[in-house]
């Protein structure tokens, strides 16, 4: 409780506009011309279901006090996906649910991303349904509950892939899992597995039809950014970061079909002048820049956050904006924080349970994704954070068993 009433209290305190991205959501949901918003909703078109979220719940709550609003939700989502954890860890195995309390309340006093109402945090509460759902496939002794259960399941990936494409992950983890280890099917498996793809395939038919059919705002479809494009931009520069000089190109072209030829030219271009080992020291390097950041790349987004803390100045402000007294403090314990769980992660290998090989699957998928996709900062790590948070609240006693061992066995 004490987590949760100090997020509530620095969104009241903060609540600062938000650049990049989020300032053409700004625009779409409180301006009546929306032409140069329609041409960003057209390029990058996973993001027009949550401006669609976003427009009708402000459309009950009104758009006084916008940024404010927006945080406020974006606080219960997140703490939506707090809960739902603490719930499937409890549903299996009631006996860490302590520990995983402690694991989410320490970590929301060192999440500042509940001010950046965006995509990836949106998504949070869906990716931990997907795991909740799986938890109880496997822990239910009821046919009906379990076919309940998938069926819920590929309605929250369905969902999900139209906010985030890449947070359906950990499904993929899912199935790849369920496959490994079948071993004969049963009609309960059928059952299951049915339900699941029946639900996938109709969910995302009717998510389609209504994203396509929206009034909202005006859509040109050719527009949209091929997933080559995201492929080529992740291997460009020093980062696989956003790349201007490639955006503006795909800006510029007009058809599908060029762009997607462009796209394959620069991968082409790209691979010849790295050559295969110099490919490889740039993924290394890549992996480094996705995942180091215990901040998860706060204000390191271009124009992430214009705002100053010395005008009605507060202790969140000093903490949190660029200017902020005590931002470097900040940065320093939530780096310390991320280091100790990414250790206790590693060394906590020896639990091999099925739910624990899961997410470990789940969590190396995410790092792939963001090795051969646009990545170059730790933001992107923040839609597989439920993964996370789990598996060291499984793991977490093994990995510091591991460490004591090696600590005495150094010392002697």
């Amino acid at each position: 409780m004490l987590a949760f009433s100090l997020q509530l209290y620095a969104v009241y305190k903060t609540h600062p506009a938000i650049g990049f991205d989020l300032w053409v959501f700004h625009h779409a949901l409180i301006s009546k011309s929306l032409n140069a918003e329609s041409a960003y909703f057209s390029r990058y078109q996973n993001n027009i279901l949550m401006l669609l979220i976003q427009h009708g719940y402000l459309s009950v709550v009104g758009i006084k006090n916008y940024w404010f609003k927006l945080d406020l939700l974006n606080v219960i989502l997140v703490d939506s996906s707090v809960l739902i954890n603490v719930l499937l860890v409890f549903i299996y195995n009631k006996v860490y649910i302590a520990r995983v309390i402690w694991i989410q309340a320490i970590s929301l006093f060192f999440f500042p991303m509940i001010l950046v109402p965006y995509s990836d945090t949106f998504i949070l509460p869906f990716v931990s349904l997907e795991l909740l759902f799986f938890v109880c496939i496997i822990k239910s002794k009821k046919v009906i509950f379990t076919i309940l259960c998938s069926t819920l399941l590929g309605l929250v990936t369905s969902f999900v892939y139209f906010i985030k494409p890449s947070a359906i992950i950990p499904v993929i983890a899912i199935v790849i899992m369920a496959i490994i280890r079948l071993r004969k099917i049963s009609k309960r498996e059928v059952l299951t597995g049915s339900c699941f793809l029946l639900m996938l395939i109709s969910s995302y038919v009717m998510i389609g039809t209504f994203v396509s059919t929206q009034k909202y705002i005006k859509i040109s479809k050719q527009d949209n950014m091929p997933p080559i494009h995201f492929i080529s931009i992740g291997m460009s520069g020093q980062k696989g970061g956003y790349n201007l000089e490639s955006v503006k190109m795909m800006y510029k072209l007009k058809s599908p079909q060029q762009k997607k030829e462009y796209s394959i030219k620069q991968i082409k271009q790209t691979l010849e002048k790295r050559g295969p080992l110099g490919y490889i020291k740039f993924l290394i390097s890549k992996q480094g820049y996705n995942t180091a950041n215990g901040t998860f790349g706060w204000l390191q987004e271009g124009n992430f956050l214009v705002a100053s803390s010395k005008v009605h100045t507060n202790v969140f402000k000093q903490y949190l904006y660029a200017d902020g007294k005590y931002l470097s403090d900040f940065r320093f314990f939530a780096q310390i924080l991320w280091v100790i769980a990414l250790g206790i992660l590693l060394l906590g290998f020896e639990n091999r349970g099925l739910l624990e090989n899961t997410l470990r699957l789940g969590i190396i998928g995410g790092f792939i994704f963001l090795l051969l996709f646009e990545g170059g900062r730790s933001r992107y790590m923040i839609q597989f954070l439920p993964m996370f948070v789990v598996l060291l609240t499984l793991i977490s006693f093994d990995g510091i068993t591991k460490f004591k061992r090696i600590f005495y066995t150094v010392k002697k």
